[in-house]
């Protein structure tokens, strides 16, 4: 997301932008960049605290002010601060030369007792195969005190660094405890993880829904959430209807050629030790003619989305920002409202998405047929995948077959489809949220309150300690300009996403901002489908937005799609 204001300047130079709209001189505004990248300090009551800046663009003019309240307390480089009560203390730091001046304020929170906060990312049971490799990691919320890490497996002290590496040889359940203590106390999470061998490893073979529909002609791809390990499994699928349509894969690819009612059975079965294991499902496909369910625009028809289906964004630091949700169902409304009002609304971090619906169908015409305004400007895009869907049984409900919109970066290499993100609820207020990904990665949706004081990034009407969030990654091109983490570039890509500063499909000239949408015409024939072929759709009556880069940039926080509108052309 971007913070803008204007900087001033006495004299005249070359300029650039930054993600948060400081204009600045290349060749002499100074920069500032804190020790800590949060820009949140900690101390407790009786002790000191020295901030330790590093300056870009300095020089014997340089003019150097730390202020608390508006009075002066330092002039210079650093400052140390000395704790005497508890509570919340900003201090700014203001640096000029004759080129201009930078600022930045800074958060000090002192407190009478320091414990420890830490969250290890994991669901509470596990299981793995005898021999299996997993690293375990934490986040954990400094302190100003000297803080340790134990890991014991079964009370045993196994190591002592912020991840654990976890194996075991033999099958069994294994308690792991990570604790954080510093001189004020320790705070401890644990996970049960159950080890097995290979053939005691349950069989699972899950789907989200047995309950399915489809039009004539158009693919059905019938793919499971959730598949065991287990090697060897002969998988065989066919449809009632059309049984020359086959298949032993574990999904099935199915294209109807009559409308109705399908029947579709599906039967697994494997070998574990010395004994059989056979599952058998029943799938029931509806079948329609394109275009039976159609609502065609009218003179009365809104141009612009009239409901939010679902608003479930990646943890970020916009998430509960100047807004209150408790449930998914005031999250929807709040998120129409917004919009509603001409404010954003943030996706936050990768997989974060919106589904929202209209009044009418929006009909697949020439060029673009609908736009998605978000904030992005010169250098700093945010994007976001776009996703359309058609009415298919006509419930009104977006309930039918999500269809991705190509974009300049599909196909390319670092383009990932299918990729998963799991966020994990931190156990404390302030505290950075863990994710892991199914590639093997892991780490943080950074908290960072210096302008997003909010205690909680994770959504707060997610009921759950952790979730999941599914759709297609695209490689990141955010670059810290200068190596000193002073300026982050985020630069755009050719065309096909929400809140990218394309030159290609953006609707308007100028820069995005909080109070100023840039929109992104997007075009219905760029649909493709599970495979990644293109696919014709008449007309779609739902679209979703999802960020589609897993990264961060700095002091900036996580890349997120922030989205102000969705409208019909």
């Amino acid at each position: 997301m971007k913070r803008l204001f204007i900087a001033l300047f006495i004299a005249l130079t070359t300029l650039s932008c930054n993600k948060d709209g400081v204009i600045r001189a290349e060749g002499g505004v100074p920069q500032i960049t804190l020790d800590n990248p949060t820009a949140v300090y900690s101390v407790k009551v009786g002790n000191s605290i020295t901030i330790n800046p590093t300056y870009t663009y300095t020089d014997e003019n340089t003019v150097y002010n730390w202020s608390i309240d508006g009075v002066t307390v330092c002039t210079d480089p650093q400052f140390t601060y000395k704790a005497n009560i508890s509570g919340q203390i900003y201090i700014t730091i203001e640096v000029a030369n004759t080129y201009g001046t930078d600022s930045e304020v800074i958060r000090v929170d002192v407190s009478d007792i320091e414990i420890p906060t830490i969250t290890l990312a994991a669901p509470e049971q596990i299981s793995f195969v005898v021999g299996s490799l997993y690293t375990f990691t934490t986040s954990l919320k400094q302190t100003s005190l000297k803080t340790d890490i134990v890991w014991t497996l079964n009370d045993k002290v196994v190591g002592d660094q912020r991840s654990y590496l976890f194996t075991a040889q033999s099958a069994g359940v294994y308690i792991l405890t990570v604790t954080a203590t510093n001189s004020d106390g320790k705070h401890s999470d644990s996970i049960e993880i159950t080890v097995l061998n290979a053939e005691d490893m349950p069989f699972i073979w899950e789907f989200e829904s047995d309950m399915l529909h489809g039009v004539v002609g158009r693919e059905v791809v019938i793919k499971p959430t959730k598949v065991s390990g287990h090697q060897n499994v002969d998988y065989y699928w066919l449809s009632l209807n059309q049984p020359q349509d086959s298949s032993r894969e574990n999904y099935y690819k199915y294209t109807p050629q009559t409308t109705g009612r399908h029947t579709i059975k599906a039967n697994a079965s494997t070998i574990i030790g010395s004994q059989t294991i056979a599952t058998s499902l029943i799938f029931t496909l509806d079948v329609y003619e394109e275009g039976q369910f159609v609502r065609p625009a009218t003179n009365s028809s809104a141009s612009q989305c009239n409901k939010v289906y679902e608003y479930t964004p990646a943890p970020g630091q916009f998430i509960g920002d100047n807004y209150t949700a408790s449930t998914p169902t005031q999250a929807c409304e709040v998120a129409l409202q917004r919009m509603q009002q001409g404010l954003y609304i943030s996706l936050g971090g990768f997989g974060g998405y919106i589904v929202v619906g209209f009044d009418h169908s929006i009909s697949n015409g020439e060029g673009y047929d609908f736009a998605v305004a978000g904030n992005s400007f010169g250098t700093s895009s945010e994007p976001g995948i776009v996703w359309v869907m058609q009415d298919e049984n006509g419930d009104g409900k977006p309930n039918d077959t999500w269809y991705e919109l190509a974009g300049s970066e599909t196909g390319k290499e670092g383009t990932v489809r299918d990729y998963e993100v799991t966020y994990y609820r931190p156990n404390g207020a302030g505290m950075d949220v863990l994710w892991v990904d199914n590639m093997g990665n892991s780490g943080t949706i950074d908290y960072l309150p210096t302008y997003h004081k909010q205690e909680y990034y994770y959504p707060q009407w997610i009921e759950a300690d952790s979730y999941t969030l599914r759709g297609t990654l695209i490689k990141a091109r955010n670059y810290d300009k200068y190596g000193n983490g002073a300026m982050w570039i985020q630069p755009p890509y050719d065309w096909g996403y929400a809140d990218n500063y394309s030159s290609s499909d953006r609707l308007a000239d100028g820069e995005g901002s909080e109070n100023n949408a840039m929109p992104n015409g997007l075009d219905i024939s760029n649909a493709i489908d599970h495979s990644g072929k293109s696919i014709k759709l008449d007309f779609i009556d739902f679209v979703k937005v999802q960020t589609a880069c897993n990264t961060k940039s700095g002091w900036l926080g996580e890349n997120s799609t922030e989205i102000f509108a969705i409208y019909s052309l």
